[in-house]
């Protein structure tokens, strides 16, 4: 199990850990009928680390990866592309030189790829809070893609056709430049514990990604496109941020 470090401040970019495993996929099988999820995702670099702990965002939750560098005594690792998998995290990529089980080594996410996803992702939620705080059950959240070439939130249930989409980027500017604190706390439930994401007034939403600290922090948000199918009862918002 890969301690989670990046749940604590998405602010924090560098610290250390502790190689426990480092893997060369071509020592992998190729035969794809013996091939599981876990060997086919590992192939697609050559090689991964795994680390008693990490500040690295594994893909997944809507959110993409976080990319960087981990370095040890002896050489250091390209990080391109990190996933979780039965709460071990895979930090895919390059190695230059050696690393070893045991070794202590020092971590440095990309700042700009980090915070840039922490912005769109953020964004989202103000959306999601918005559309829930306006129209209640009428509009519940299916999921969201929050990658920055193409970030979407959508929704089961219709957005009424008056709330074209100047007037949604009109409600999102408003709550950004009311600077709400973004809050990401954590509550016990009967299966254990929950981490939460709430926009400061708006209703709170589980979540696992990074997010910054204010909606002041987010800028210019665009509405890009609003779709309304009927057929399927879902309403599919297109957005970016700049």
């Amino acid at each position: 199990m890969t301690e989670l470090a990046y749940f604590k401040d998405t602010y924090v970019v560098c610290g250390t850990g502790r190689v426990l495993e480092v893997l060369d996929t071509s020592a992998l099988t190729n035969d794809t009928a013996a091939m599981t999820p876990l060997t086919k995702a590992l192939q697609r670099h050559p090689h991964a680390v795994i680390l008693d702990a990490t500040l690295f965002y594994p893909q997944g939750g809507g959110q993409p990866t976080d990319t960087g560098r981990i370095t040890g005594p002896h050489g250091h690792f390209t990080v391109a592309h990190v996933f979780m998998d039965d709460k071990r995290v895979y930090h895919q990529g390059t190695l230059h030189g050696t690393l070893s089980e045991g070794d202590a080594v020092d971590l440095a996410v990309d700042e700009d790829v980090r915070m840039r996803n922490a912005r769109c992702h953020s964004a989202g939620h103000v959306i999601f809070s918005i559309v829930k705080q306006t129209w209640g059950d009428q509009m519940t959240e299916r999921k969201g893609h929050h990658f920055s070439d193409g970030a979407y939130v959508e929704f089961s249930g219709l957005l009424p056709d008056s709330h074209d989409k100047n007037a949604l980027e009109d409600m999102v500017a408003r709550v950004v430049a009311e600077d709400r604190r973004i809050l990401v706390s954590e509550e016990c439930t009967k299966d254990g514990v929950l981490r939460v994401v709430q926009v400061d007034g708006y209703v709170a939403n589980p979540c696992g990604g990074t997010h910054v600290r204010s909606t002041a922090e987010l800028g210019l948000v665009t509405i890009r496109k609003i779709a309304r199918r009927a057929g399927q009862n879902l309403t599919k918002i297109s957005y970016s941020v700049a």
